[in-house]
């Protein structure tokens, strides 16, 4: 599981020379935590990961830290043993080289090798096999419900007209990019202990702690595989209690607890759009102006207005010629320049060229070296379709779970 996602390399290295020992390793490596089935967790087990966890995240160790996590992290491990027996009932068997090739990736994300997360994980006292068999859980588990879901499920036509249907309707709602952290509140004893959890996570959250390594670590939602990443959603697809504490965030902000059917969330708002469809302010322009010095003569700029050919080509002709502003924007949103000039740009192709006269009368060229207009948000069928799809794999997937946890036999020590 890529759970040292998005750590920079300076934060790796803080982590590093500030990880500290656990006692962990003095705890008797029979001890057992639970019984799943007749497979055992340890103590041993879940002190690890709950290193794991605080490490990779960044989160302060203090006792009452580790208290509030143990729980959730044992009912974490106990959900893997569940996972991989099932996975192992229907002949799935992950190899080593695909444990290695997904910590080659997290690796990569950290700008490290794999010789450095082992290197992490030992200065850090951490077994390595405590990473390696998070990351067979997560593999085993998704190969399993694919292969056992893939053919039952049937997307039709009528479904993806009337989601399509629904994009467009939706087009001028605002959009907000977000992350996610579901917490589960049947799973704790009392609603003390949620809101102790949930206040310590956004808490930490709030401090710089990575959001990805929390979500792969605490989530229960679809999204935690991919470190809570949701992408871009329209508000009427969001539960009326998140479109609320959204309504009032700005990009980088992290909510309070909001409280939901499905569980308590946590939401990382990334950044926000009015809305998705066409707007003229969001039109790119790629503008070349010019003033010219009051020295130069009228006969001149008329020559550089009617003879323009292309904006390179006037660059070039006028590097010699003394003038007041020569600049080149680049494209830019229509919205981002002066209001006075966006009402003489707006109407203009690529390739137009306009002679003016600013405020100080000056004599001045404005072309329109590039023009790209804005499409507002694009809606595929395809889309649609792989993202219902993907919507019915994880619900399937939580059910088939869900079923696991009724019918097995967990004691806990």
């Amino acid at each position: 599981m890529n759970i040292i996602r998005n750590l920079s390399a300076f934060a790796f290295l803080v982590l590093l020379l500030n990880a500290q020992p656990t006692d962990a390793v003095q705890r008797d490596v029979e001890g057992i935590a639970a019984i799943v089935n007749d497979e055992v967790i340890s103590l041993y087990d879940v002190d690890q990961r709950v290193d794991l966890f605080l490490v990779t995240s960044g989160i302060p160790r203090s006792a009452e830290t580790v208290d509030r996590i143990r729980g959730q992290v044992l009912r974490s491990l106990v959900d893997e043993k569940l996972q991989i027996a099932e996975a192992k009932e229907y002949d799935v068997n992950i190899e080593k080289q695909e444990i290695d090739d997904s910590m080659l990736r997290m690796a990569s994300q950290s700008n490290m090798t794999l010789e450095g997360i082992v290197e992490f994980l030992e200065n850090s006292n951490i077994d390595e096999e405590t990473l390696r068999e998070q990351i067979r859980a997560e593999l085993a588990w998704g190969q399993f419900v694919r292969r056992m879901y893939r053919g039952r499920i049937t997307i039709g036509e009528e479904e993806i007209n009337e989601q399509y249907q629904k994009a467009m309707e939706t087009l001028d709602q605002p959009r907000y990019l977000i992350n996610e952290i579901l917490l589960p509140t049947n799973s704790f004893n009392d609603e003390e202990r949620i809101k102790q959890l949930t206040n310590e996570i956004i808490k930490q959250l709030q401090a710089g702690v990575d959001f990805g390594a929390v979500a792969r670590q605490m989530s229960i939602a679809a999204s935690a595989a991919r470190g809570g990443e949701v992408g871009w959603v329209s508000a009427n697809q969001l539960d009326s209690n998140i479109q609320k504490s959204l309504s009032r965030m700005a990009p980088g902000q992290i909510s309070s607890p909001i409280a939901t059917p499905a569980g308590i969330y946590i939401i990382a708002l990334r950044d926000k759009q009015d809305g998705g469809g066409r707007s003229p302010l969001r039109n790119q322009f790629d503008l070349l102006q010019v003033v010219f010095d009051s020295s130069t003569s009228v006969q001149t700029v008329d020559g550089y207005v009617n003879g323009f050919k292309t904006c390179k080509r006037t660059e070039e002709a006028l590097a010699n010629v003394k003038t007041k502003v020569n600049v080149r924007s680049g494209l830019k949103a229509l919205g981002s320049f002066a209001a006075a000039l966006r009402g003489v740009v707006a109407p203009l192709e690529a390739g137009q060229v306009l002679r003016l006269k600013d405020d100080d009368q000056n004599e001045v060229l404005l072309a329109v070296c590039d023009r790209k207009d804005d499409m507002g948000m694009q809606i595929s069928r395809d889309a649609i379709s792989d993202n219902l799809f993907s919507q019915r794999l994880a619900m399937l997937s939580r059910r088939h779970l869900r079923n696991l946890q009724r019918e097995s036999v967990v004691e806990y020590r």
